[in-house]
């Protein structure tokens, strides 16, 4: 137990000091209450062990409760964060049909706050709403025409095109 003490370092040794005054303090009170002077006690090693259980039990149970309601209070912020994001969710998926936009955008957006989500959702749209238009501009354009790799053939056809357009009509 001694060894524990030296390894509890400036902490255990406040703690003795506390423990061995609040002892002091209760014997001094019964040497008072009876009205006779007591010889003043002397604590043993087994004394000092005994009281520094009792202290340090007694911190690591307030320490125990201390952390058992930060883990409570953490589990209920992360059923609100979870709450929080279902509902912002369902409403970026009201706000992304009543758009015409697809609602599977939904599933790329930002939910850690609304700040963030509304944010988020300016963004993705914005961006998928000029996708849109480009792929819009170049169905529109059709396809470009092929270019013929062999010109002696291309002048060939347009000679013929020529002949057949000023051959006297076939009989």
């Amino acid at each position: 137990m001694d060894e524990n003490l030296l390894n509890q370092g400036a902490e255990g040794a406040e703690e003795v000091q506390a423990a061995g005054t609040e002892e002091q303090a209760g014997v001094q009170g019964e040497q008072v209450l009876d009205g006779q002077q007591q010889p003043e006690k002397k604590y043993t090693d087994a004394d000092v062990d005994r009281i520094i259980a009792k202290k340090i039990a007694a911190e690591r149970k307030r320490m125990q409760k201390l952390f058992e309601g930060e883990q409570q209070e953490s589990e209920l912020e992360k059923r609100e964060r979870d709450v929080t994001r279902r509902e912002l969710m369902a409403d970026v998926k009201d706000r992304l049909i009543a758009d015409g936009l697809p609602s599977s955008l939904a599933s790329i957006m930002d939910y850690s706050d609304k700040e963030t989500n509304e944010k988020s959702y300016q963004d993705i749209t914005e961006v998928f709403r000029e996708a849109l238009q480009q792929a819009f501009v170049q169905r529109l354009a059709g396809r470009a025409p092929h270019a013929r790799m062999d010109r002696g053939s291309t002048e060939i056809n347009r000679e013929k095109a020529i002949a057949n357009a000023f051959a006297p009509p076939e009989r």
